[in-house]
């Protein structure tokens, strides 16, 4: 099989587009993200908290956060961008300007989109789609963090990811998702063994497969909604030989096909 890497960058820029509703269950970012709708609306479900979101607001995503979405078109479309930052650039932004826990007026994901804020989105999206050099993405990035900061909107993106043993799986699997992962592929790398690998990872109330099951899916997920790749490419990028398999663990997974993504 041939093998598909991916390289994260510090901020990666992505779109949805579509005609229909779309429902989405068990949605879930390994990277803190922002989202900002400009035709439509957004409904969030996460655990008893139900949130409509919409072009007035900016949408902030904390990582490993799982969720329910539902992208509602207006006019018969919907639109919206979205920008994931990696735990990097956040820990580099914490060092420099976070001399305590920020100062937070609102716990809700979605955050009013003040003039300052708007200015902030424009500049870092138009930076990172224009593929300036990095230092000034990171400059771009840091102004609306700081925006975000003194909006007292900032908390959910600061929350620590966890490093635990789930989280360095997940890590190797993304490098490439085609590969044919085993347990004991991922164990090798960190020095355990397999029994050991599949008993902290039951403490952790995870199993290998499951793991490999949810980054592929998250990785098909954005290539649908980013790219206009053929699906039984995406298909073979997550590591799915059959499209009809990739299909059906797609709509078991997310509650819909991925043609309905297009």
């Amino acid at each position: 099989m041939q093998e598909f890497h991916f390289r994260y960058k510090h901020l990666t820029a992505g779109e949805v587009n579509a005609r229909k509703m779309h429902r989405l269950h068990q949605v879930k970012l390994f990277f803190p993200a922002i989202c900002h709708i400009t035709h439509g609306s957004k409904v969030i479900v996460q655990d008893d908290n139900r949130l409509v979101a919409t072009r007035d607001e900016l949408i902030i995503i904390p990582a490993n956060t799982t969720m329910e979405i539902i992208n509602q078109p207006a006019n018969g479309f919907f639109h919206s961008d979205l920008l994931m930052l990696s735990p990097e650039i956040l820990a580099e932004f914490k060092a420099h300007y976070l001399k305590s826990w920020p100062r937070t007026t609102s716990h809700s994901l979605c955050a009013p989109l003040s003039e300052g804020l708007a200015f902030m989105w424009d500049n870092l999206l138009h930076a990172v789609r224009q593929d300036l050099p990095e230092a000034l993405q990171k400059h771009q990035a840091f102004g609306l963090l700081l925006a975000l900061l003194n909006d007292g909107l900032a908390g959910p993106l600061l929350i620590e990811r966890n490093s635990n043993l789930t989280e360095q799986v997940r890590q190797f699997i993304m490098l490439s998702p085609a590969r044919a992962w085993t347990a004991q592929d991922v164990a090798s790398r960190l020095a355990l063994s397999v029994p050991t690998l599949r008993r902290r990872l039951r403490e952790e109330s995870q199993s290998f497969r499951q793991i490999v099951e949810e980054v592929r899916m998250a990785v098909a997920l954005s290539q649908l909604q980013s790219t206009r790749l053929p699906i039984g490419e995406i298909a073979l990028q997550c590591g799915y030989l059959s499209s009809s398999r990739f299909t059906a663990r797609f709509r078991q997974h997310y509650g819909c096909l991925p043609k309905t993504l297009r």
